[in-house]
């Protein structure tokens, strides 16, 4: 069923500016460190930076025209792994009972942004050289906020949280853009996308339309997410939050459909920040894994949560209960 925004509506979301934290004004950085400890989630006003903001209206316009293609087109796209190529509607478990996902999928990792160059197919190589570039983009603005976090929190250099992300280390860092048809057009079994919490450490979003939710930290009721021209969504993921001991919140959040904008296919680019492979984080029961081993257990319980013992609470960043 799709819900309605006007009841639903969060107000909480801070609001932050990247110029601010580019020039390093203090109270910005003191803002960033309470938001990603008491929410999880904050808005980045992008208008400082009119080369990111470019590159999401050409990104827009490249996703249409991917995503136009014929079934078959796109399946020459699909590879083996997590972190590049193409997957179909509904290769995931959708947010309610007996549903599956309801969007498509593209995806190309920052390994293929380093080398410059990607195997995929060539409507996708026509386009590399606006996905590289934005990918660069993005990288630098979330590891600016690493950065400024580290800082805040006293973390010297061995234990900063750039340091987990150093180069030349192998990660599962990639960017996605994702289309989520009108539900017009969908059987009603394919819906939206399932609770959970980014498995990295941060995460860059750009969406003009509705359809994201969040369960804010002690929360029992999900809250839209109002998108925001010209501005990013950032949130913590379960690395940094491990890597943090607790202290960086990682939100439960979702996609559904919602009844304001129906008819109409939702459009969204994300870029995922991960750790290097090799980085060991420690979760809240105490087990230990490495980050690369993380990101596969997590994918693979996004296909089925319950293929593995406690595979839901793993989803959830073990913050599932039962009335989530």
């Amino acid at each position: 069923m799709a819900a309605n925004i006007e009841t639903e509506l969060s107000s909480a979301i801070p609001l932050l500016h990247l110029g601010l934290l580019q020039t390093g004004v203090e109270r910005e950085s003191e803002q960033l460190l309470v938001a990603c400890q008491k929410y999880g989630f904050f808005y980045l006003d992008l208008s400082s930076d009119s080369k990111l903001c470019g590159y999401w209206e050409d990104m827009l316009d490249t996703s249409k025209q991917y995503f136009g293609q014929n079934l078959e087109a796109k399946m020459q796209d699909s590879r083996e792994g997590f972190t590049t190529g193409y997957e179909p509607i509904g290769t995931e478990v959708g947010p309610n009972p007996g549903t599956v996902d309801g969007y498509e999928i593209l995806k190309i990792s920052r390994r293929e942004c380093l080398q410059g160059h990607t195997e995929l197919s060539t409507s996708v190589q026509t386009h590399s050289t606006l996905f590289f570039d934005f990918m660069r983009e993005a990288h630098g603005v979330l590891m600016l906020i690493l950065t400024r976090l580290s800082n805040k929190m006293g973390l010297d250099d061995s234990s900063s949280f750039e340091t987990y992300h150093a180069e030349p280390g192998l990660s599962q860092t990639n960017m996605a853009l994702l289309r989520y048809p009108e539900m017009d057009s969908l059987n009603c079994s394919h819906v939206g996308h399932n609770k959970h919490t980014d498995l990295g450490s941060l995460t860059l979003l750009l969406c003009q339309q509705w359809g994201l939710q969040i369960l804010p930290p002690e929360a029992k009721t999900w809250e839209f997410v109002e998108p925001r021209a010209k501005h990013a969504v950032i949130n913590v993921g379960d690395t940094l939050h491990f890597l943090s001991k607790g202290q960086l919140a990682s939100v439960v959040h979702r996609v559904i459909p919602f009844h304001q904008e129906e008819g109409k296919d939702r459009y969204s680019i994300a870029y995922f920040l991960r750790s290097n492979d090799d980085v060991e984080v420690r979760n809240t029961d105490g087990h230990s894994w490495s980050a690369k081993d993380w990101h596969d257990v997590k994918f693979e319980i996004f296909s089925d949560p319950n293929a593995i013992e406690n595979g839901l609470q793993i989803l959830t960043g073990m913050r599932e209960e039962n009335d989530m």
